[in-house]
């Protein structure tokens, strides 16, 4: 629009709006319209373009007034940007390529597969024998390698060389920098454990860097297998396989010395299943039931351990025990670190040729708790369990414990040996003993006494069944069943009490005897002992009477809880041990009433005790009545002194 024209129709309405007398009416609106134009596709450089056209596509605008002989110059297009982004796709499409092929190939700068470890060493080594190894790294790439670190896995039973060995699990050698074409050589000793034969293998790890790079990468070399060639130490297991529930089995352990060298401070240790019960050993355990020591085993040495134990379970029943030797532990001198050596011994359970059973006081367990001092009444009961009869007979009783003397057993047919310290029962003093047919039973019956009472007291008795299957006097005696039974003592508990006046550091006031309406005051202490055996969760439990007062004041061990509202009182004692007594004085007040004149008023409700025995784990309880006003003579006190009076 030109702008003389566009001025003129300014001008124009401005008149209009300043016209006072001007009339408003509606502008004259253009549409667009809906009809199709083709326009042609073809813009090549130079073409002229009629304004007629442009206006015809504009239809409805308000520029067609404009003059239509007026022509625009369409500019041609640039066809360059095509090639460029093409070009830039065949070069990233090249680039790619390229580094794929050198990645792929290996043409690239630094690479694990350019970096070699191999493992050099024996491949046969004796048990405990030093193992020289040699570990060689070479880097073939073109750049050195950083911060690289030689990674050592050793197998179980691997130890240090030297004046402190230690157990080896993962070993870290530094090696720094790996220049290009460098061989780095790492000399390794180390000191091999393990059974004769077994397979045990070596792994080794590169960690390293590179420049320009915080990540750590890794290389890890084929495992160095080897075997070990013989065990410095055998252990040999002689054992009976067969036996009968209740039994007691004896099992030799043989430790034989393979080493060119003296061993020292070698362990052998023993893992009990649940059907075996130890009893004893030559030489003793050092530790526990399970474990022992050999200070020093020669080349060619042995050394024999007897170990004695009861066997029970089911008729059929399979269990073992495994056995292992080595070196100590350095974190745990009874461990085995190392070992050296494994065996074991295995058991099965036969059916007895007779059926032993033992009760104790009615109880037919195992393991039997008496009171103290309390007499064990033993039945041993014995049943032909064979299709056939057996014969001659013969009963033996082993006593043991601590709680028995030489007479503690009593029986009126039984003969007590007292140089094998056994009681025994034949034919000669019992008939019935000639013949036991299929199916029959006999039964023997004795008693046996504490002795004198001690700390811990407990008995056992093992009772051995001897026949002959054939009657013949030339036919073996055989042990032809076995049983055993052990009873504790528990120990006893004893509480009292008793009042006073002006103990424990406590001051009391009042008369004595008390009378009606006056406040008097008293100091009340209790007394617990323990028994024989040390006791543990000790508690006291009382009261007070309604018209007693709690004046929370007291004095001893122990914590004390007293409840105002119920008048409940608790003395939580705790351990006590053996023999040891634990005392608790507090003080109380009383004001008499005119119904309790002549009587003697109750200061402190009926008192029981309870707790665990230590030794035996039963429950212990005592109970000691209440406490009055009536003070002791034993004090100086009058026989009526705790009578209330007005």
């Amino acid at each position: 629009m030109k702008p003389i024209h566009s001025q003129e129709k300014i001008e124009e309405m401005r008149k209009r709006l300043y016209d006072r007398n001007a009339q408003v009416g509606q502008d004259l609106r253009h549409t667009l319209s809906d009809e199709k134009i083709d326009v042609s596709r073809d813009w090549s450089g130079g073409q002229v373009v009629d304004r007629a056209n442009v206006t015809d596509l504009r239809k409805g605008i308000a520029a067609a007034d404009e003059p239509a002989s007026e022509v625009v110059e369409v500019k041609p297009k640039r066809h360059y940007r095509g090639f460029v982004l093409s070009g830039s796709l065949l070069i990233f499409i090249f680039v790619a390529a390229v580094t794929s092929l050198l990645l792929y190939f290996g043409f690239n700068q630094v690479s694990g597969d350019n970096i070699e470890i191999s493992i050099q060493g024996q491949s046969l080594v004796g048990g405990g024998e030093t193992m020289s190894l040699e570990v060689a790294i070479t880097n073939q790439n073109t750049v050195p390698i950083d911060s690289a670190t030689l990674v050592l896995r050793y197998p179980t039973g691997t130890r240090s060389t030297g004046d402190s060995p230690r157990n080896l699990f993962e070993e870290r050698v530094p090696l720094d920098i790996v220049a290009p074409g460098e061989v780095q050589t790492v000399p390794v000793r180390v000191a091999v454990f393990g059974e004769e034969n077994a397979e045990k293998k070596i792994e080794a790890t590169i960690e390293y860097s590179i420049e320009g790079s915080d990540g750590t990468f890794y290389k890890d070399a084929e495992p160095f297998v080897f075997r070990i060639s013989s065990a410095p130490l055998v252990l040999r297991i002689e054992n009976i396989e067969k036996v009968a529930s209740g039994q007691s089995t004896e099992v030799t352990i043989t430790a034989v010395s393979n080493a060119s060298s003296p061993l020292h401070d070698v362990l052998i240790t023993a893992s009990y299943p649940n059907g075996f019960d130890f009893e004893k050993s030559e030489p003793a355990p050092i530790y526990g039931e399970n474990v022992w020591r050999i200070d020093e085993l020669l080349p060619e040495q042995t050394t024999t351990i007897k170990l004695q134990g009861l066997v029970t379970g089911l008729t059929d029943e399979t269990f073992r025990i495994n056995f292992a030797a080595g070196p100590a532990n350095p974190d745990n001198q009874y461990l085995v670190g190392s070992v050296l050596a494994d065996s074991r011994a295995d058991f099965t359970i036969e059916r007895p040729f007779i059926d032993v059973q033992i009760g104790v006081n009615g109880d037919s367990d195992r393991s039997v708790i008496l009171a103290q001092d309390e007499v064990g009444r033993v039945v041993v009961t014995i049943k032909n369990t064979l299709e056939e009869a057996v014969y001659d007979m013969a009963v033996e009783v082993v006593p043991g414990g601590n709680a028995l003397k030489e007479d503690s057993i009593t029986s009126g047919n039984g003969f007590y040996d007292s140089n094998r310290k056994t009681v025994r029962w034949e034919v000669a003093n019992n008939p019935s003993f000639d013949r036991i047919l299929p199916g029959e039973e006999r039964k023997l019956e004795f008693e046996v006494n504490q002795g004198p009472t001690k700390t811990g007291s407990a008995f056992d008795m093992v009772v051995n069944v001897y026949a002959r299957r054939v009657s013949e006097d030339s036919a073996i005696e055989t042990l032809v069943g076995t049983v055993k039974a052990e009873a504790k003592y528990s120990s006893k508990i004893a509480l009292g009490s008793q009042v006073g006046r002006d103990s424990a550091g406590f001051v009391d006031q009042g008369p004595i005897p008390p009378k009606v309406g006056e406040e008097t005051t008293y100091t009340l202490t209790m007394v617990a002992e323990a028994g024989a055996n040390n006791v543990q969760n000790t508690v006291v439990e009382t009261s007070l009477p309604l018209y007693v007062d709690w004046l929370n004041l007291h004095e001893g061990e122990g914590t004390v809880t007293y409840n105002p509202v119920s008048k409940k009182l608790q003395w939580a004692i705790g351990d006590i041990a053996a023999y040891e007594r634990r005392e608790l004085s507090f003080q109380v007040a009383i004001r008499p009433s005119i119904s309790q004149i002549d009587q003697n008023p109750v200061l402190l409700n009926t008192q029981t005790i309870r707790a665990n025995d230590y030794f035996t784990g039963v429950l212990l309880q005592a109970t000691v009545g209440a406490a009055t006003t009536q003070l002791s003579k034993e004090m100086g006190y009058e026989p009526d002194s705790g009578k209330v009076t007005r």
